[in-house]
């Protein structure tokens, strides 16, 4: 048990391919033609070929990163996106926010200064000790958010953090 903390990355991929559907008026939305092959892909490797139906799309989604007892890292998306609110929930996480959060990271470790990410004590969430363990929480959040970050300029991309314990 612990406290295990995630930044999902998600993205909606449509069924449909709306250019070819205009260009042709003798089809519709269920002609197989008009269906995407990264649908079909993705529903056929999940095995949901039985569940995907109408014009709806799917929403695939990726875990891009990853932190265990970083309890500094959890006050802040606490405090900045979860209103506050420490409930294991999944909050959207907009791209100036993660920006904000690197930021913040950068400051703190080039600064020496621990104010600016807190320890936040909690059942099992590991120790508040101002440590080498802290200030590698730290650089490791600096490196996942700029991956993050760069993957999110290429892709249409939406994010999400939930943690548990």
């Amino acid at each position: 048990m612990g406290l295990d903390m995630y930044l999902a990355a998600k993205k909606h991929v449509e069924k449909i391919d709306w250019g070819k559907l205009d260009r042709d008026e003798n089809i519709g939305f269920d002609s197989p033609e008009v269906v995407t092959d990264l649908f079909n892909d993705i529903v056929k490797t999940s095995g949901m070929e039985d569940v995907a139906h109408g014009i709806y799309g799917v929403e695939v989604s990726v875990t891009c990163a990853y932190w265990r007892k970083s309890n500094q890292i959890h006050a802040w998306f606490v405090e900045n996106v979860q209103g506050g609110k420490d409930d294991c929930g999944e909050y959207y996480v907009s791209k100036d926010k993660l920006r904000e959060l690197l930021t913040t990271c950068q400051q703190a470790l080039f600064n020496k200064d621990p104010n600016l990410l807190p320890p936040r004590a909690g059942f099992f969430f590991g120790g508040t000790d101002i440590d080498e363990w802290y200030w590698e929480d730290i650089k490791d959040t600096i490196k996942q958010l700029k991956h993050v970050l760069e993957l999110s300029e290429k892709s249409k991309l939406s994010f999400y953090y939930t943690s548990s314990w």
